[in-house]
C-alpha cells in the first residue's frame, strides 16, 4: 500500500488527496466499529474493567513472548487488484475504510483486541466511537509519514522494509507491553476504588413514584397521580399512609410535606400534624431545628434557611431566572443544591456554622442535579455524552465514586435521589413510567 499511495506514483496533489481519503475514510470505519461495540453491552462497572484488566495482562505476557494468546483475525492483506481497477484516490479511500476496521487484515500486536474488549465492556457507543477513531487516525497518520517525500520505487520499497523490521524488533513489542500493562494497572485501580453496584426496584405499588425520602423504619415517596398530581405517602412496617401534602422530606419520626398554601411537619408515629409553616415556597427539607427549601420570586430563585426555634428566615443561596437552583436537602448543619446555567453547573454546599458556600463539583461541559446528603456523604446525578450516573461524594475528604449508570440511548433517566447510611435511592423514569430504586 505504501508503495501505492505515495508521491512518486502520481505526483504530490494526487498523494495528498490519497492520504487525506485514506485518513478520513479509516477514521470513520474506525469510529462506526467503535459504535457498534460500544454497543454491544450495557457499560459496566468494577467487575468489567477488572475483566478487561486481566485480558490487558495476557496481552502484555504474549507481547514478551512469555505465552501464546490465540487472536482471531483474518490473516491476509488488502486486495491488490484495487490498485489496477481504480484510481489512486478512491483505491486510498477503500484502503483506509479497511484499514480503519482493523480486524479486517493481519494486526500483529493484541493492542486494539484489548482496546476493543474495553469499549464493549466499558465505553458505551459514544466512547467507543472516540476511542476507535483516534485509532482509525493513526493510521492515517503512519501512512502520510511513510509515504512522504517518497522519490523512488526504490525509496518506497526501502520504506516498507524498514517498517517491516521496525515492526519485527523486540523493542517496539516490549514497549507495547508495558503500555498494555500501564492500561491493566489504571483499570484494576478503577475497578479497586469503584463501588459500582446493581440496583433493586423497591415495590411501591402500580403508580408511577418519585422524590424518595427515608429515615429509620420509615420511607416516603410522592405517588404521581393519573392527572399529574402529587400524593405524598409514608411506609412504616409495610403500612401505605397518604400524607397531607407532597415532596416529603423524612428527619428521624417527622416528615415535612408541602401541602401548597404551607408546610407541615408531621409525627409519623401518630400521623398528627405538629407544626404548621406559612412559608412561600416548594421542596422543603427537614434537618433538626433547621428547614430549607427553594422560592421563586418575580425575578430571582432563592434557597431559603428557616430556623424553626426562632422563626428566623435566611436567604443562602439567589441566581437569576435564567439559573436554576435545584431542590435542597439539608443534614445538620449542611445544606446542598444544585446550580445550573448555561455556561456552567456544579453541586454547592452551604455551611450553617460558617455562613459560607463552597462548590463541591463543578462542569462547564455536562450537567449536575439533584444531590442529597446525609452526614459528609453527598449523593448525586451527572449527566454526560455518554449517558447519567449516580455518584457518592465525601466532603470531609473530597473523594468521588460513580456507582451506578444509565447508557444513553436506553430510554431511561435518572431523576430525584435521597441517602441514608449506606442505603441509596434514586428515581428512575422513562416516557411512561418511574420508579424508586435502591443501591
Amino acid at each position: 500500500m505504501v508503495e501505492t499511495i505515495c508521491p512518486v506514483v502520481h505526483g504530490t496533489r494526487t498523494w495528498l488527496i490519497s492520504v487525506a481519503l485514506f485518513a478520513a475514510a479509516a477514521t470513520g470505519s474506525a469510529a462506526l466499529l467503535g459504535l457498534g461495540l460500544g454497543a454491544v453491552l450495557p457499560q459496566g462497572g468494577a467487575a468489567a474493567a477488572a475483566a478487561v484488566a486481566a485480558f490487558a495482562l495476557v496481552a502484555a505476557l504474549s507481547e514478551l513472548g512469555l505465552l501464546r494468546l490465540p487472536l482471531p483475525q483474518l490473516r491476509r492483506q488488502v486486495p491488490e487488484r484495487w490498485r489496477e481497477r481504480y484510481p489512486q484516490p478512491l483505491v486510498a479511500l477503500l484502503y483506509g475504510a479497511g484499514l480503519g476496521v482493523g480486524f479486517a487484515t493481519y494486526v500483529p500486536f493484541a493492542t486494539l483486541f484489548v482496546v476493543a474488549a474495553a469499549v464493549v465492556a466499558l465505553a458505551g457507543p459514544a466512547g467507543g466511537a472516540l476511542v476507535l477513531a483516534a485509532f482509525g487516525a493513526g493510521r492515517g497518520l503512519a501512512l502520510a509519514v511513510a509515504t512522504a517525500r517518497v522519490t523512488s520505487y526504490e525509496q518506497a520499497a526501502c520504506r516498507v522494509e524498514l517498517m517491516v523490521r521496525i515492526g519485527g524488533r523486540g523493542r517496539l513489542r516490549r514497549g507495547n507491553a508495558l503500555a498494555l500493562v500501564g492500561l491493566a494497572a489504571v483499570l484494576a485501580l478503577g475497578a479497586a476504588t469503584g463501588t459500582a453496584q446493581a440496583a433493586t426496584r423497591i415495590d411501591l405499588g402500580n403508580r408511577p413514584v418519585a422524590d424518595p425520602s427515608a429515615g429509620d423504619g420509615v420511607f416516603a415517596f410522592d405517588r404521581i397521580n393519573p392527572d399529574g398530581s402529587l400524593t405524598g405517602v409514608v411506609r412504616i412496617a409495610g403500612v401505605f399512609t397518604n400524607l397531607p401534602g407532597y415532596t416529603p422530606d423524612v428527619d428521624g419520626s417527622n416528615v415535612v410535606v408541602d401541602t401548597g398554601p404551607a408546610f407541615e411537619i408531621v409525627d409519623t408515629t401518630t400521623m398528627t400534624v405538629t407544626q404548621t409553616l406559612p412559608l412561600k415556597g416548594r421542596d422543603p427539607a427537614l434537618s433538626g431545628t433547621w428547614l430549607v427549601y427553594r422560592h421563586t420570586g418575580p425575578s430571582r430563585r432563592q434557597i431559603v434557611l428557616y430556623d424553626l426555634t426562632g422563626g428566623t428566615s435566611k436567604v443562602i443561596a439567589g441566581s437569576r431566572l435564567g439559573t436554576d437552583l435545584g431542590a435542597p436537602d439539608i443534614s445538620g448543619a449542611r445544606v446542598v443544591y444544585h446550580r445550573t446555567s448555561g455556561s456552567r453547573s456544579a453541586v454547592m454546599l452551604y455551611r450553617i456554622k460558617r455562613a459560607d458556600t463552597v462548590s463541591l463539583r463543578s462542569t462547564v461541559r455536562y450537567s449536575y442535579s439533584d444531590p442529597s446528603i446525609d452526614g459528609r456523604n453527598v449523593f448525586y446525578v451527572s449527566q454526560t455524552l455518554f449517558g447519567m450516573q449516580l455518584n457518592t461524594l465525601d466532603v470531609v475528604t473530597d473523594t468521588n465514586h460513580q456507582v451506578f449508570s444509565i447508557r444513553k440511548g436506553s430510554g431511561r433517566f435518572l431523576w430525584t435521589t435521597a441517602i441514608r447510611g449506606q442505603r441509596r435511592y434514586f428515581t428512575v423514569y422513562t416516557h411512561s413510567d418511574s420508579w424508586i430504586d435502591r443501591l
